[in-house]
């Protein structure tokens, strides 16, 4: 038997990624290694950014760096897992490219566009998804997001019109957040560096509501708030194209062919799985991945290969879904583990009983509706498992600080940011 690791590959370096690696970490790796013939086990974290981006902020964060440093919106990965043996956990700056499920190797792009062939002998996809705007979600690098915000801050001082395209969730916290910091809306106090007379804000809703997922009434009373602060609502309009001018302001081109120019702008028009390095007959239509939604492996790439998160087509693209399903991945990986020490150790049979043990845990999917949405400066709507909630506690639970000081612990330990009965989110 070889006396290097076997390497436990997850990629993406977000929350799913993040929680998976501590997890396995913590406690699993040590409830390995039961035969005589059981390799040792190392964790390779892969992700294209060295730190990670708290996108949970992220619209309060557009409104500028006095609100939110960029200190507080991006956490070292590195620095996080120090504590961890070297033999136990490394960590690769780069971005997969290509997956061989035959040799069991994920080729990896690094930024210097030279690539290597890692070889995995359990695999955990958890790549996440993308906006389309740098500014809500890492573009690779994290730089690039900071370079996105900072060009953002500057455009926004001088700014006398916005427009955010997307009537979803970001869409509306980014035009609550900018109509409240930037035009002082609603008891909140106008930012110094913002521009003197009052700025345009216009959101564009591709629907005939916002927050076409949420209840009618939710939807509605996000709406009255907005109209309350001076923000612009138009229904039944999508972006067709937006063209930076050399100006510096953005050209739109929305679907009843009307154009629309503005000093600056937010595309919050949803996301894609960051799943193109991937075989089509892994994904489903979309291009998510197609993976068993109890039991989280991904039956079509072989074995112990498992999607989490986001970027997996069971998931309701909801951080929640992230957190409860944690501990069905991590069982049924220990389990598959085990199976193959098992089966190495006898190949002829004699292990019958203990591979019975071997449990797996089913992921139940909760499947109400939990969304929180800060829009004024001490309130906005949400539900939470599908029952609204007031205003104020909207506030308490999310609006208040956007969760940053969960930052630090979420990278750290994989903490779920959103545990019950604590109001920092």
């Amino acid at each position: 038997m070889s006396k290097e690791p076997f390497n436990i590959v997850i990629l993406g370096a977000s929350f799913a990624g993040l929680s998976a690696a501590h997890n396995f970490l913590r406690k699993t790796i040590d409830e390995l290694g039961i035969t005589r013939t059981a390799p040792k086990y190392r964790v390779v974290l892969i992700s294209p950014s060295t730190h990670l981006f708290w996108n949970i902020g992220a619209p309060r964060a557009i409104v500028g760096t006095k609100l939110i440093p960029h200190s507080k919106s991006f956490t070292s990965i590195e620095d996080a897992f120090r504590d961890y043996p070297k033999n136990r956990f490394s960590f690769i700056q780069g971005s997969a490219i290509a997956v061989d499920f035959s040799q069991k190797n994920v080729t990896i792009a690094n930024q210097r566009q030279t690539s290597q062939k890692i070889p995995y002998h359990a695999l955990i996809l958890a790549t996440g998804t993308s906006t389309d705007s740098p500014l809500l979600s890492l573009h690779g690098p994290h730089e690039k997001t900071i370079a996105a915000l900072n060009a953002f801050h500057a455009r926004l001082r001088d700014a006398t019109s916005i427009i955010i395209a997307g009537g979803g969730p970001s869409g509306v916290e980014c035009a609550g957040q900018l109509a409240t910091y930037v035009n002082g809306g609603r008891g909140a106090k106008k930012l110094p560096q913002g521009p003197i007379s009052p700025t345009i804000i216009i959101l564009i809703s591709g629907n005939s509501r916002l927050l076409p997922r949420l209840p009618e009434a939710v939807s509605d009373k996000a709406e009255q708030k907005l109209k309350r602060m001076g923000v612009n609502v138009m229904h039944n309009l999508r972006l067709l194209s937006a063209q930076e001018l050399p100006s510096g302001a953005t050209r739109c081109v929305l679907s009843d062919d009307l154009s629309m120019q503005c000093d600056s702008f937010v595309a919050a028009t949803g996301v894609h799985p960051n799943t193109s390095f991937l075989p089509t007959e892994l994904l489903d239509a979309s291009g998510y991945i197609s993976a068993d939604p109890q039991y989280l492996r991904v039956g079509r790439a072989g074995d112990r290969v498992y999607a989490i998160g986001d970027c997996a087509a069971y998931s309701k693209n909801s951080i929640m879904d992230v957190y409860e399903s944690i501990s069905p991945l991590i069982q049924n990986l220990k389990n598959d583990l085990l199976t193959y020490e098992l089966k190495t150790q006898y190949p002829f049979g004699g292990a019958e009983e203990k591979l019975a043990e071997l449990e797996d845990l089913a992921y139940e999917q909760n499947q109400t509706i939990t969304q929180l949405l800060p829009i004024t400066r001490f309130g906005g709507v949400g539900v939470i498992f599908g029952h609204r909630i007031p205003s104020f506690l909207v506030h308490l639970m999310k609006g208040k600080d956007y969760g940053f000081k969960k930052a630090r612990s979420t990278v750290g330990a994989g903490h779920n940011p959103y545990k019950p009965n604590k109001f920092g989110m």
